[in-house]
């Protein structure tokens, strides 16, 4: 939820309602600021669907 007062110091976000950081204080606002979640990872051994499969095989027959 964002709030519309920067908890430190009590000014007004306005345009800034959003923002990591407060615009007069630059202290970090917790309640816009979200965890980076990284992507995860393709696994290389993992064999793919059947459909998907043929699909690649026909278009390098195709393309051939």
């Amino acid at each position: 939820m964002n709030k519309s007062r920067c908890p430190h110091c009590g000014v007004k976000l306005g345009n800034f309602l959003y923002a990591d950081a407060c615009p007069r204080c630059h202290e970090e606002l917790k309640h816009n600021t979200k965890p980076l979640v990284p992507a995860q990872k393709k696994d290389p051994q993992k064999e793919n669907l059947w459909p998907v499969r043929i699909f690649f095989s026909l278009l390098r027959l195709v393309e051939s």
